[in-house]
């Protein structure tokens, strides 16, 4: 899972760059703005992540009530 986050930060990253770089901003500015897209999603897919392992996410266990 945690190399599905990485694929996708750097995923993230990589397109920032590409428009970045086809739209014609400065140099600093797309490196800045892929590496805060970079950072970005891997936190957020970090804290998922997270969230998910700790079953704050997952499916609720149904008690018996019978």
């Amino acid at each position: 899972m945690a190399n599905l986050i990485q694929a996708v930060a750097v995923g993230a990253a990589g397109c920032v760059l590409a428009v970045g770089l086809w739209q014609g901003w400065g140099t600093l500015a797309v490196l800045r703005r892929a590496a805060i897209a970079y950072l970005g999603f891997f936190f957020l897919g970090a804290l998922l992540l997270l969230l998910v392992r700790s079953g704050a996410l997952g499916p609720r266990e149904r008690g018996n009530h019978e």
